[in-house]
C-alpha cells in the first residue's frame, strides 16, 4: 500500500500560520495608525485651545458674540447655543471673562 503524504501547503497547521503572520502584520498597522491618530487629537487639542482664546478675544474686541462671523464659530469648541433663548453662549465662560479684554 502506498500513503501519499498530505502538501504541507494545504495543511492546518501552514494555514494557521499564514493567518497568524497576517494578523501579526494588520495589528501592527493598527497600533501605528492608532499612534498617530493619537498625536493627531493631541496637537488638535492643543490648537483648539489657542483657538478659543483667540476667538474669545475677538469676541470681546467687536463687541459680542453676536457680532462674530458665524465662520469664526465653526471650530469654537467652547460655543454653545442656548436653547431657551436661542443665543449663542460660550459655554464655559463667566461673565468675568467675558468683560476681560
Amino acid at each position: 500500500m502506498t500513503i501519499l503524504q498530505f502538501p504541507e501547503d494545504k495543511s492546518i497547521q501552514s494555514q494557521l500560520e499564514e493567518r497568524r503572520a497576517d494578523l501579526e502584520e494588520l495589528y501592527s498597522n493598527l497600533t501605528r495608525a492608532y499612534d498617530l491618530v493619537n498625536k493627531i487629537e493631541e496637537k488638535t487639542a492643543v490648537i483648539e485651545a489657542e483657538y478659543n482664546v483667540y476667538l474669545r478675544r475677538y469676541a470681546n474686541a467687536v463687541g459680542g458674540i453676536e457680532n462674530v462671523e458665524v465662520a469664526y464659530l465653526e471650530y469654537g469648541s467652547e460655543i454653545g447655543i442656548d436653547v431657551d433663548s436661542g443665543s449663542i453662549v460660550f459655554t464655559p465662560w463667566s461673565e468675568e471673562d467675558e468683560t476681560e479684554v
